[in-house]
């Protein structure tokens, strides 16, 4: 979905909230979510009721939520309100947008892809109104296989998200997947590596002899021997095929 920038730029206030939403040491986290520290700055940022990191196989239609507020969009039974989303996700054209398209980028609103009545002739439309949701934003992750994962971002009541909340996320997208893979890598036990040297294990994942990826990358093969020898180092391996398979998760994510 191709948007203009709107126009006007950021205050001081708002480039300082956009810096600490994306500055790595500000933030650590253990397991499969974002640090809660993320969701909290965009909270702020953007201004709304709730934020939340979902993940969810789409075949087996098994959803896991970190959520802010608890309180939020649980208006009723929790398990109800969980199947009244699974049935209503694939004939939704907001939520299932990025799976029908194959748009991972595209950080999309609700009102987008509907009008509040066509909204109220949906499943997901029911789900929204029993949830307590008006207006929502979704900032969707680059596709693992069967797990879709996103952040989601909700208000209440008040006015819709704005083309400037749309453009602020597109542009916090890249560092969120960063952040995202970072938190992985630490819980995988997996310790970081430079680009340069994941960029040489991808190579090597690929097939590619010292000579090939030293072409692609644009250096020497000494190089790239040595960007492979600290990546070793790091990871505490002594041949290719180990440190391919310490960091293949991360390199199937990224």
């Amino acid at each position: 979905m191709a948007r203009e920038f709107p126009r006007g730029g950021l205050s001081a206030a708002e480039l300082r909230q956009v810096l600490e939403a994306v500055d790595p040491a500000a933030h650590h986290g253990q397991g499969e979510f974002l640090p809660d520290t993320v969701l909290e700055c965009l909270i702020r940022l953007i201004g709304c009721d709730d934020a939340t990191f979902q993940v969810m196989d789409v075949r087996r239609r098994h959803t896991v939520i970190q959520e802010m507020d608890p309180s939020f969009g649980h208006d009723g039974d929790e398990a109800e309100l969980l199947d009244l989303f699974r049935s209503g996700f694939w004939d939704s054209l907001s939520c299932s947008y990025p799976n029908r398209t194959g748009d991972y980028a595209s950080v999309t609103r609700l009102s987008d892809f509907y009008t509040r009545t066509e909204l109220s002739r949906t499943t997901i439309g029911a789900y929204f109104a029993r949830a307590g949701i008006r207006h929502e934003l979704v900032v969707p992750l680059p596709p693992d296989g069967e797990l879709d994962r996103r952040v989601m971002l909700f208000r209440g009541d008040g006015p819709d998200f704005t083309d400037r909340d749309v453009m602020l996320m597109s542009l916090l997208r890249p560092h969120l997947i960063a952040l995202h893979l970072r938190q992985r890598r630490h819980a995988a036990g997996v310790p970081e590596l430079t680009p340069r040297q994941m960029q040489a294990l991808r190579l090597v994942a690929a097939g590619c002899t010292n000579a090939q990826a030293a072409r692609a990358m644009g250096v020497s093969e000494a190089t790239v021997r040595k960007h492979l020898e600290n990546a070793f180092s790091r990871l505490d391996v002594g041949t290719r095929t180990a440190a391919v398979a310490k960091v293949l998760p991360i390199l199937a994510a990224g």
